[in-house]
This record gives C-alpha cells, sequence and structure tokens, in this order.
C-alpha cells in the first residue's frame, strides 16, 4: 500500500493551545490505513509546558508513528505593523505559508476552533494543480444581507468576485503554486497599503488568489451554527466560528448537538470534561432551549431576526449523533 502523506498546519499563541490540540487529535484519531500525518504549529508564543500538553492530547488521540508533531516558533516581527485579529496576528500566517513551510507543495491549514468528523486524507484528495487554494465557502450572513466585506472592498477601490468568496478557515493550499506567484510577497504589498484588513488575512487572500481558487465540498468547513442538513456521520469536519464550545456567556450560546460533540471528543478520546466547567443551571436551561428550539423551527419564522440570533437550532439525527460517539468511546478506526 502506497503511504499518503499529510501535512495540516494550524497556527497559534498561548491562549487558544487547547482548542488547537483538540483539533489537531480529531485529525489523528481519524487518520487511516496508509496515511501519515505531518501537524505542523506555527507557534507565536506558545510556552514549553503547553507545547508538551498539545503533544500529549495528540498522542492521547493517536499514539501511532503515523502522526509526527513538527514547531514552528514563530517572530513577532514578521508581524510588524500589521493590524491585530481578536487579540492575536497569528492568523495572518496563512498568508505566508509558502515561505514558512519552504519543503512542501502542498498543505491544509485549519483554525484551531475545529473538529474534524473524517480524515484529512480525504480532504487532502481534493488537491488541484490548477488552484491556488481550495476553501471552504463562506456562508450567508444571518439576515440575508450582503457580507459586509464586499463594501470594505468598494469603499477602498478594489474589485473582488463575490460569488468566489471564501472563508480561508479551512483550506487545503497549493504552496509550490503560490511561490511561483509570489502570493506571500503580494500578501506583504496588500497590508503595506491596507494595515487593517477587515478580516485579516481572508481579506486578502480572496482578493490576491481570485480567478485560481475553488470551494470544497459543503461538508468540509461545515459551520456549527449553519449546520443544517449535513451528514455529521459522514467525513466532515466542522468550525465553530463564532459559536465556540468553551465560551457561552452570550444568551444565544446554547448547547446545540453539534456544540456538544465538540465536549463529547474531549471526554470520550482526551479524557476531558470541559463540560463541568459549567455549572448545572447553565448546562440545564442552555440546553433545554435548544431542545425546545429543534422541534419547534416554526417559531424561528416569527421575525427574521429572531432565526438570525438563533440559528444553530439544527439538530443532528440521534442514529447520527450516535453513530460519531459510539466511535469515539471504541477508539481506533473503524
Amino acid at each position: 500500500m502506497e503511504t499518503k502523506d499529510i501535512h495540516l498546519v494550524y497556527g497559534t499563541d498561548d491562549n487558544y493551545v487547547f482548542p488547537t490540540a483538540v483539533s489537531a487529535a480529531s485529525a489523528a484519531f481519524y487518520l487511516r490505513p496508509g496515511e501519515r500525518l505531518t501537524l505542523h504549529l506555527f507557534d507565536l508564543g506558545v510556552s514549553d509546558a503547553h507545547y508538551e500538553e498539545y503533544c500529549a492530547l495528540v498522542r492521547r488521540a493517536n499514539a501511532t508513528d503515523a502522526v509526527s508533531l513538527v514547531r514552528h516558533r514563530l517572530n513577532k516581527e514578521m508581524f510588524e505593523g500589521f493590524g491585530a485579529w481578536r487579540g492575536s496576528v497569528v492568523t495572518y500566517s496563512r498568508m505566508m505559508m509558502e515561505e514558512l513551510l519552504p519543503d512542501l507543495d502542498w498543505a491544509i491549514y485549519f483554525d484551531g476552533d475545529t473538529l474534524w468528523l473524517g480524515s484529512p486524507g480525504e480532504l487532502w484528495d481534493l488537491r488541484d494543480e490548477s488552484k491556488l487554494i481550495l476553501a471552504s465557502v463562506d456562508p450567508p450572513t444571518p439576515m440575508g444581507t450582503e457580507n459586509p466585506e464586499f463594501a470594505w472592498y468598494r469603499e477602498r477601490g478594489l474589485d473582488v468576485d463575490a460569488s468566489g468568496y471564501l472563508c480561508m478557515g479551512l483550506m487545503l493550499a497549493n504552496l509550490k503554486t503560490m511561490r511561483e506567484a509570489r502570493i506571500a510577497a503580494r500578501c506583504r504589498a496588500f497590508m503595506k497599503e491596507f494595515p487593517n484588513p477587515r478580516v485579516v488575512d481572508q481579506t486578502v487572500l480572496n482578493l490576491v488568489c481570485q480567478g485560481r481558487t475553488a470551494p470544497l465540498p459543503p461538508q468540509w468547513g461545515v459551520f456549527s451554527v449553519w449546520h443544517g442538513s449535513v451528514d455529521l456521520s459522514k467525513p466532515s469536519a466542522v468550525h465553530y466560528v463564532t459559536d465556540v464550545p468553551w465560551k457561552r456567556q452570550k444568551l444565544n450560546r446554547l448547547f446545540s448537538d453539534v456544540v456538544l460533540l465538540w465536549f463529547e471528543f474531549c471526554k470520550r478520546v482526551l479524557g476531558r470534561d470541559e463540560l463541568a466547567r459549567f455549572s448545572p443551571w447553565c448546562r440545564f436551561w442552555r440546553r433545554g432551549a435548544f431542545v425546545i428550539l429543534k422541534h419547534c423551527q416554526w417559531a424561528l419564522n416569527v421575525h427574521p431576526y429572531v432565526k438570525s440570533r438563533l440559528r444553530n437550532t439544527h439538530g443532528i439525527p440521534r442514529h447520527a449523533y450516535q453513530s460519531i460517539v459510539e466511535r469515539w468511546t471504541r477508539g481506533g478506526q473503524a
């Protein structure tokens, strides 16, 4: 059997190590026979203790020699002048992967607020040499209005194809071709002119690479708040953007089925009961509200605003949820 070498990249600082470790561990868990996974961590200030915890969690999910971990320490000076995104600039490292990984032809980049529900090898098989980037589809706005990103481009006299706008939270990057096209240099030139893009590197890459990108199938990079009818029991990946499971402070952050999957993985595979951090009352009412809304979808149509604020109310069919959790409970590969 020919070995398939897969390269998966994450970027984090010390504040986001644990969620990143959960995502990396889920990728390692689903690795199939004949696949070899190298996990690259772009490290912008991760402590040695937290890095050791990251490695231990990945090894807990897959202790075989099919998984390798590589740490790339980044220098903050490479992001000098770049506007921070929610407190960190490490997100910009996606624009520079071709330079940071000079020996690779392809790599997958995934945000840390994610969970794999299938082998990254299945995504790896979708490589297209004619494209610079294949990325997950950016979802529509909750109210169905124009994405504010497009107004940002227009106000600066920039022309971008709205129909091809992608979310770069999950991208399959053709590093060899990006190197030839000098994408990193072009991104830096863009940042010099527009140092505070609206959605950091996503704003930049969509413009610089347009015409040479393509959307991934919808099951890759599924947004937890919009997952709808996607069958998550089949190979897929969930992106918890704006709905990260470990933060439930806002009233509309309920314990939905897809959010509970993240906690189930932590508990059953990593041995971490992260749900216990929330009080019994918090768990009760947030889960109860979700269950009621899941069975009363009509109530969300009272006003478009209601639906836009409580848009993660789609449930996962019981058999699908159980099949996912049972595999984590059994461990190993199916």
